[in-house]
């Protein structure tokens, strides 16, 4: 991993070249997305929001979205904010905190891959999640192209190291402190491999057909019950508690299929701490399930897809 010395006078030019070449946003031959090949018509299109709505970012940012981003008090790049997230180019983010990182674009399924020691990354354009070493997180607003660049989250990118990020609220910026950035836990240790297994499982067999978001709801329930005082404490037993009544579809046998590649996926999402649906502690499709009690006792939180969720 690269070792940030920003009192080096060849880093700090290092950097002011890349601002004044790129006009804050770098792109370099090899990470450049032809916006035909990107499915874009150049155009910068933000997708993936909750409830399976489609938000379009505009093709030429304003002055007044355009996001300063520092590293250690140095300005590193521009970042361009939708709504309450700043996305930064993945170059720009990589050429100054990865270590002889690669990048590389897949034309032929929209997708961009970094790679460098101990690091593999994957992000598809018109998805709402990346992989980072066996783990996945959750882009709200999906995956930006901007200029032919492609551009992610500086808060998710940061997490890839565990760099700091602070949003400064006087100048409208992006803050990262690096002193010693460490690459994450890959997933195969991080993720409790029961936990993994038994919320996948629920899932797809409650959610299996729905969007990622509302696998996602779903798979907050569970854990929301988990940090109920009146739910068991693990997700096993919030799955198979029937104290009053079986909760989930655990009865039927879907509970012990195979999930599917996104019902994984959203399971990762939320053992990552991703919350789409609040401090619902139900849901209920109300084309099929008794939603009046629910209606009439809970508190409606929102809808995705099929359900109805409930706190």
């Amino acid at each position: 991993m690269k070792k940030l010395i920003l009192k080096n006078i060849s880093i700090i030019c290092a950097i002011c070249l890349i601002i004044c070449m790129a006009g804050g946003f770098a792109s370099g031959s090899n990470t450049s997305i032809k916006t035909d090949d990107a499915n874009s018509s150049a155009k910068a299109t933000a997708t993936g929001v909750i409830a399976d709505a489609a938000n379009a970012a505009p093709a030429n940012a304003a002055a007044s979205d355009s996001v300063p981003i520092f590293i250690n008090g140095i300005r590193m790049t521009d970042g361009i904010k939708v709504e309450d997230t700043t996305y930064v180019p993945l170059r720009a983010f990589f050429d100054v905190i990865g270590d002889q990182t690669d990048i590389a674009w897949n034309a032929e399924t929209n997708t961009a891959t970094v790679t460098g020691k101990d690091l593999e990354l994957s992000v598809t354009v018109g998805t709402n999640y990346m992989t980072v070493n066996n783990r996945c997180f959750y882009l709200p607003y999906g995956v930006l192209v901007l200029d032919d660049s492609l551009c992610l989250p500086v808060r998710e990118l940061a997490k890839i190291y565990q760099v700091e990020v602070a949003w400064d609220s006087v100048n409208s910026a992006v803050s990262l402190t690096v002193d010693n950035p460490v690459l994450l836990e890959n997933g195969e240790s991080y993720y409790n491999e029961e936990d993994l297994y038994w919320l996948s499982r629920l899932i797809n067999a409650e959610a299996g057909n729905q969007s990622l978001e509302g696998k996602i709801g779903v798979g907050n329930v569970v854990i929301n019950r988990v940090a109920d005082p009146t739910c068991p404490k693990t997700i096993y037993g919030v799955i198979f508690d029937n104290r009053y009544g079986v909760q989930f579809s655990v009865t039927e046998g879907g509970i012990y299929e195979e999930p599917n590649e996104e019902s994984v996926i959203a399971a990762k999402i939320c053992l990552e701490g991703y919350n789409l649906v609040g401090d619902s502690i139900y849901f209920v499709n109300p084309d099929v399930g008794v939603s009046s009690w629910f209606a009439q006792t809970r508190v409606f939180v929102l809808n995705i897809g099929d359900h109805d969720f409930y706190a």
